[in-house]
């Protein structure tokens, strides 16, 4: 397995702990009460780490080899992705009762209620944040 952060190839063993220190990190960070000064730092030192490393590895702009119909794919099926999660939000908001038709923010209270649920929520956002933030690794030609 080769992944990338600033475009250089990393072994196995250093995605192993970069994954096993964001799940660490996930679970310190799970252990603040949500809407803290601990928590808001928590949640910046990642952004900060993330801000740093885009700005490090600056690579030159290249132009984009992805055919237009593929990016106006790729738009349309996160517009109909909010559209649907908007539209779940809303039926749920004005249905009765509340217990049958949860909100999104009611699902994830009751998970983040606890330790162990915001760790994994967190957990959860950092991979989220790799997935969309962290550069596509090099393909071999």
């Amino acid at each position: 397995m080769e992944e990338t952060i600033t475009g250089r190839r990393m072994s196995t063993r250093a995605v192993a702990g970069l994954i096993g220190g964001a799940l660490v990190y996930s679970w310190f960070a799970g252990g603040y009460r949500p809407f803290t000064l601990p928590m808001e730092i928590a949640v910046s030192i990642p952004i900060v780490v993330a801000l740093v490393l885009a700005l490090w590895r600056r690579a030159p702009r290249t132009v984009d080899a992805t055919p237009a119909h593929n990016r106006r794919l790729g738009y349309a099926i996160w517009a109909g992705l909010f559209a649907l999660a908007a539209a779940w939000e809303l039926i749920a908001y004005f249905s009765l009762p509340r217990y049958d038709h949860p909100t999104l923010s009611i699902i994830t209270d009751s998970i983040m209620s606890t330790h162990p649920g915001r760790a994994l929520i967190f957990a959860l956002w950092l991979a989220l944040g790799w997935l969309f933030f962290a550069p596509a690794p090099a393909t071999q030609r």
